[in-house]
């Protein structure tokens, strides 16, 4: 499966037991992983709505199917297929201040002598982070979905 490319698709929950629960079984049904899912609650998101980012591997034709089938769920309000190369997603990590440069189309910002957050396109902090040039990571991989405005 790794030779398939990236999607990631941005759900709209409605913010209730099992939504996310639903949402797994759309995938392991269809034998995909999700290589990583944040969600957060509706009294969390500043819009007032449940979200979810999923990360997964698949051919462009079952990335649809997947979307499809998710449009279909009551708990699911929005299903968006997103590629990687959306300038809208934008991951960051905490990774261990070094005071390295910041490579191309990644921002580095110290956070104390210790810590600093990385950010940058989806592409680009993925090129970095597996290079082996980026500092240790002090924490978890985030992807974000921010407004084009």
């Amino acid at each position: 499966m790794n030779d398939f490319p990236f999607h990631v698709l941005a759900l709209g929950l409605k913010d209730r037991p099992g939504a996310v629960h639903s949402v797994a079984e759309v995938f392991s049904g269809r034998g995909l992983q999700m290589e990583a899912i944040q969600s957060t609650a509706d009294n969390l998101n500043p819009d007032g709505h449940a979200s979810a980012l999923i990360l997964f591997r698949s051919s462009p034709d079952r990335a649809s199917l997947v979307a499809r089938v998710l449009r279909r769920l009551s708990s699911v309000s929005r299903a968006e297929l997103l590629t990687p190369d959306d300038p809208r997603l934008v991951e960051s990590v905490l990774i261990s201040n070094t005071g390295i440069a910041s490579p191309e189309g990644i921002s580095i910002t110290p956070i104390n002598a210790r810590t600093a957050l990385a950010a940058g396109s989806f592409a680009a902090m993925q090129a970095w982070l597996t290079s082996g040039e980026a500092p240790a990571r002090l924490g978890a991989v985030r992807l974000d979905l921010v407004s084009a405005d």
